[in-house]
């Protein structure tokens, strides 16, 4: 249902600027593409605000510079954790601390990007709400406030008109996720598109997943590889390519991988398919069988039984408890 609705972002002293530009891009384009009308605002508890990388952003509107509404959202980028942690933000939350809550109270959506929500938390706005934060906050985020039910295996969670998700391009995801339930799976995916983003990661995504875990290195070699890898997924692709693409043996390529990942380039590989079919059992009307193949596998039952082996249950049960249209 096409509506009207109010994206207010709250930006305080040494906010990050991708926590703010991304969601706001998301908005943006969903109001031209066929989404609801979403009114981007923001508000600030000064006239003007220097972010943490060093720009300064003027002409800010006061909190009392708009009424918002039941329905409305209202949203914290995430902040410097080195300045909240000191205690440098402590005024600034004691300013907007009642305000946020009542907005909440109105029936306003509040939300949080990265370090965002430890405002949210300093202003009691996460007591008993299933919350996450960037990955290097969550420990802090669970011992100073204890009554927040801090999720460490969550990109975001929506809890109670409450929206918080992890660290920087999370924020990305988090409101993609909204504009799937605000407006249609169609039209996120049109966001998605425009902005030469890949389908959006699911809030069940751990934020240290596949992508991240065996890309903690700094080999580049082995980075060309894990780029060719989730390129070339088709099953004619054979290692004897790679090391070709590479300029290396096969043998050298294994151990250089294997050494610098912990995974086989065979297992590594068969974990970027299986995670690209959770994708596209979530987001398509693709048979199995043609999921199998898009993943680089020959039939459904070389992709079936890997699946199985992963995730304990069929690829069809996955569908039928988790597609989005």
């Amino acid at each position: 249902m096409i509506m009207d609705r109010n994206i207010v972002f709250l930006i305080l002293p040494q906010a990050h600027i991708l926590d703010l530009a991304g969601p706001v891009q998301v908005f943006y384009e969903a109001s031209r593409l066929g989404g609801s009308n979403y009114r981007i605002s923001y508000l600030s508890a000064s006239e003007e605000v220097r972010l943490e990388q060093g720009i300064s952003l003027a002409g800010m509107l006061p909190l009392s510079g708009i009424s918002l509404n039941a329905g409305d959202f209202l949203c914290i980028p995430g902040i410097d954790f080195t300045s909240f942690k000191s205690g440098r933000m402590d005024t600034v939350v004691k300013e907007i601390g009642y305000w946020l809550l009542a907005q909440r109270k109105k029936g306003v959506f509040l939300g949080s990007i990265c370090s965002g929500a430890l405002i949210l938390a300093k202003a009691g706005g996460l007591n008993h709400i299933e919350c996450t934060t960037h990955w290097k906050c969550i420990s802090y985020l669970k011992e100073s406030f204890p009554r927040a039910k801090v999720r460490d295996d969550r990109l975001y969670c929506f809890d109670r008109n409450t929206f918080t998700s992890a660290g920087m391009t999370a924020g990305i995801d988090m409101c993609l996720a909204l504009i799937e339930q605000w407006d249609s799976p169609l039209v996120a995916a049109r966001v998605a598109q425009e902005m030469v983003i890949n389908i959006r990661r699911v809030d069940s995504v751990e934020q240290r997943n596949v992508f991240l875990n065996f890309k903690n290195h700094f080999n580049p070699d082995v980075y060309r590889a894990q780029e060719i890898l989730s390129a070339e997924l088709r099953v004619s692709f054979t290692l004897n390519d790679l090391a070709r693409k590479l300029h290396m043996s096969e043998r050298h390529i294994s151990r250089l991988f294997k050494k610098h990942t912990g995974q086989t380039i065979h297992d590594y590989r068969n974990r970027v398919r299986i995670d690209l079919g959770e994708q596209l059992l979530m987001y398509s009307d693709k048979s199995i069988k043609e999921i199998a193949i898009e993943c680089g596998y020959e039939n459904s039952r070389q992709f079936i039984r890997l699946w199985k082996k992963i995730h304990g249950d069929s690829p069809a049960i996955f569908r039928s408890r988790h597609q989005k249209f």
